[in-house]
């Protein structure tokens, strides 16, 4: 067992009680069936997707206008295994210090049925510090565990053979070599190749964001400078690199800029036609994460925009997946 994965155990011990306190009761907090309005810019286009927000879980279909909330808690990372959603959700607040604060994560799962949730479980709960994008690769669930510069991962299999939720010394680690202050968020997985975005603090650190490539056999890692503000999301298609340059408030596909925006990007999904980005203000006051207004773009695969989806006082937006189409950027079973 690494060095950072024995102190994150031991830090996730003392942290039992709170993290004991956010799983109780965990479907009368966080259950909720109601809709919302956005307002369109734009083409009308069909699409079906599910999306979290610093207020919660959402779904957007436009084949059939609906438009709701169905989870609420600040919520970031949405995978996909089989019929169910995993989400990760980041519990007890904590001083925006870094890389480490007092924060508690956990990572829940359920069905989404006729717009609904439905069977809602923790899966993994008590995780010190927050979590981002989380991913299911081969079976496995797997998420950089950000301020602890490790990736971790744990047998979906292992989490459904459980009748209690688990903790983080179930999991699998991989300690990365980084600078104490990356700030992993994103992942990738293709070609036995790990792909994660480390943004750096850039507004704090003025360190550019990172992208780490790390081999699954070989256990070398790369680090590429992006030459981007807080990156997020990081997706290979046709050896392309799309990324969000994220408070730079530009997409890119390698070193080009294929779309722009007024807004911070955050959250991308991709189909076989078209790419969904979120887009939140700019904010560092804490409290205001809670109450903008953000927006998803749909693209199409060059990066003109077709439509801009507005939603009034949802809060920023962390991830988007797809509810109905066939998932290119993310999802990999």
């Amino acid at each position: 067992m690494n060095q950072v994965f024995n102190h994150t155990i031991e830090i996730s011990k003392l942290r039992n009680a709170e993290g004991l306190q956010e799983i109780e009761n965990y479907e009368e907090k966080h259950i909720i069936n109601e809709s919302i309005d956005f307002t369109l810019i734009g083409e009308e286009v069909d699409f079906s997707i599910v999306f979290s927000t610093s207020k919660g879980v959402f779904l957007l279909d436009t084949r059939v206008s609906i438009c709701k909330q169905i989870l609420t808690g600040k919520f970031y990372g949405i995978t996909k295994h089989n019929d169910f959603f995993f989400f990760a959700r980041l519990g007890t607040k904590g001083e925006r210090d870094f890389p480490i604060n007092n924060r508690v994560s956990e990572i829940c799962y359920a069905r989404i049925k006729e717009y609904c949730i439905e069977d809602l479980k923790v899966a993994l709960f008590g995780i010190p510090a927050e979590i981002h994008q989380i991913e299911n690769i081969g079976g496995n669930l797997v998420f950089p565990h950000t301020g602890y510069n490790q990736i971790l991962s744990i047998p979906i299999a292992d989490i459904f053979q459980s009748s209690m939720p688990l903790k983080i010394d179930a999991c699998n680690s991989i300690e990365l070599k980084l600078n104490r202050h990356s700030h992993l968020n994103s992942v990738f997985y293709q070609k036995e190749q790990l792909y994660i975005i480390a943004h750096n603090y850039t507004m704090r650190t003025n360190r550019l964001s990172d992208l780490i490539i790390y081999d699954i056999e070989t256990k070398m890692q790369e680090i590429i400078n992006l030459n981007a503000h807080s990156a997020h999301n990081i997706i290979v298609e046709n050896d392309d690199k799309i990324y969000c340059d994220s408070n730079n408030k530009k997409l890119m596909r390698n070193e080009s800029v294929i779309f722009e925006a007024n807004k911070l990007l955050r959250g991308l999904s991709i189909t076989e036609k078209n790419i969904f980005v979120g887009g939140s203000d700019i904010c560092f006051d804490n409290y205001k994460r809670f109450s903008t207004n953000p927006s998803i773009y749909v693209l199409d695969k060059q990066g003109n925009l077709h439509a801009e989806f507005i939603f009034d006082g949802i809060g920023d937006i962390y991830e988007i997946r797809q509810l109905g189409n066939k998932e290119l950027s993310i999802i990999q079973n």
